[in-house]
């Protein structure tokens, strides 16, 4: 695979390649053309110093004006062919006299031909008569003039041969090569380098990605320009921290999703046991024995009952924390919501010799705005905790407060509070604070992390506030 640097150093100079052809090309063809037309001038010229000369002079004696001609032809170092009208060649500079009759018409000839329709004809070949290539300028001169020298002449024509031109042309577009290719080194060194300014920061990019690639998170790539090159390394940084970050977060799902099942097991493993060993004892003949297979099928419901309370829990949390449990959320009279939720414990909470009240300091038509089955999830859990783990004769209060546009409710008991290094963790899954006491009371270790998670979905906060020996005090806000 071609490295970076290669390839802007050939596409610099594949470019240069291209731009200086084409210059060269226009070029030598803009010279080329120059020279012809400058040259076409002056055979244009030189026909119209002939015809001028011819004119003023009176030998009427062909030797004569073949002299005057020939002396011209070489002075201009030239060729000069007199023609008339019917094509006839009546002199030439490379002909004697005596030889003109051996000299074919040239009316045809293109250069005459041109003339006759434009009073000024060119054309480029090579002579028949004298083998070499010449450029061709023929002239009509259609008035009759009375000089005995022009007697019979329509046409002049002079032409000169191409090899000056071409040498000319040919030193001029070496010149132009020799140009081109010293431009070509010099864009070649400047392509070198320029890449290299370029690539090497580039390089430098891809190794390092390279290497993240294969695991190192630790490199970091110098982001040393504020031009795109720079922010590519920014990017690159950006994207590494924030994959570290992800695998970090992923190690810690992993190892919550580990704790989780492996608090899952052991939860359920436990009541099923024991259900297991009740069963198995009253399969066994306890059934038929009287003073125990009351008491055994008793217990093995209530472990039955646990069982299924730690499975609607377990239901409850995936449903939260995959999204697919879904909030309905509809304005609600706040003091009769409480009021009907109290009311399912105060058997439990009679049983346990607890108190158990409301006080509400909101009027009874404050509504608040909430999934009401969810908050009484919410509400049940707190209050069935409060009994639980509260004394014999103790207290549950549960209040309402109003603040502006929000109500704050409060759950509180006189139950033997937890530890300050304890609150942090409390609503995390199967977290206990007493392990032997929560199984004792029948608590998942699920309740506190549903009611975290619903009293979130509301826009709110659970706060809990708690004193060794003195009780516990949960709150959370809803909106009115």
């Amino acid at each position: 695979m071609k490295r970076i640097q290669t390839k802007i150093t050939l596409t610099y100079l594949l470019l240069a390649v291209v731009i200086i052809s084409t210059v060269a090309a226009i070029s030598s063809f803009e010279t080329e053309s120059l020279f012809k037309d400058r040259l076409i001038h002056e055979l244009e010229q030189r026909a119209d110093a002939v015809h001028f000369i011819l004119a003023a002079e009176t030998p009427s004696d062909p030797v004569e004006r073949d002299s005057s001609i020939v002396n011209l032809a070489k002075v201009w170092d030239a060729r000069i062919t007199l023609i008339s009208a019917d094509g006839n060649v009546v002199a030439d500079s490379d002909v004697p006299v005596e030889k003109l009759g051996g000299v074919e018409n040239h009316l045809l000839r293109p250069e005459v031909q041109q003339a006759l329709a434009d009073t000024v004809g060119v054309n480029i070949r090579r002579s028949a008569t004298v083998g070499r290539d010449f450029l061709y300028v023929a002239k009509q001169y259609r008035e009759q003039h009375p000089s005995p020298a022009m007697s019979g002449v329509r046409f002049i024509r002079v032409s000169a041969h191409l090899e000056e031109m071409n040498r000319n042309v040919a030193a001029i577009r070496w010149n132009i090569f020799l140009a081109g290719v010293i431009t070509l080194i010099i864009i070649l060194g400047a392509s070198i380098f320029v890449s290299q300014r370029i690539s090497r920061p580039m390089v430098a990019i891809a190794e390092d990605v390279e290497k993240i690639r294969l695991g190192d998170l630790e490199r970091h790539i110098d982001a040393t320009t504020d031009d795109e090159i720079g922010k590519v390394a920014k990017a690159v940084n950006e994207l590494v921290d924030k994959l570290k970050a992800d695998i970090v977060e992923l190690k810690k799902l992993q190892r919550a999703r580990s704790e989780f099942l492996g608090n899952v097991s052991h939860e359920l493993r436990t009541p099923i046991f024991t259900l297991q060993g009740y069963l198995e004892t009253l399969l066994n003949g306890a059934i038929d024995d009287p003073s125990v297979n009351r008491v055994f099928i008793e217990k093995a419901s209530s472990h039955a009952a646990r069982l299924n309370v730690l499975l609607n829990d377990l239901i409850d949390i995936s449903r939260i924390e995959s999204g697919e449990m879904k909030m309905s959320f509809r304005y609600f009279r706040i003091n009769e919501f409480l009021e009907l939720v109290v009311s399912d414990f105060h058997q439990p909470a009679a049983q346990r010799r607890i108190s158990l009240r409301l006080e509400l300091a909101t009027s009874p038509e404050v509504e608040t705005f909430g999934d009401k089955e969810r908050l009484r999830e919410v509400m049940s859990n707190l209050i069935d905790n409060a009994i639980k783990y509260n004394k014999e004769g103790g207290e549950v209060v549960v209040s309402t407060l109003p603040q502006e546009d929000r109500v704050i409710v409060e759950v509180a008991d006189t139950g033997a509070g937890i530890a300050e290094e304890h609150l942090p963790r409390i609503f995390e899954r199967f977290y206990r604070v007493d392990k032997d006491r929560s199984r004792e009371v029948g608590g998942t270790g699920l309740g506190l992390a549903i009611v975290k998670h619903i009293v979130d979905a509301h826009g709110g906060k659970v706060e809990v506030q708690s004193i060794v020996g003195k009780g516990t005090r949960f709150s959370f806000a809803l909106r009115t």
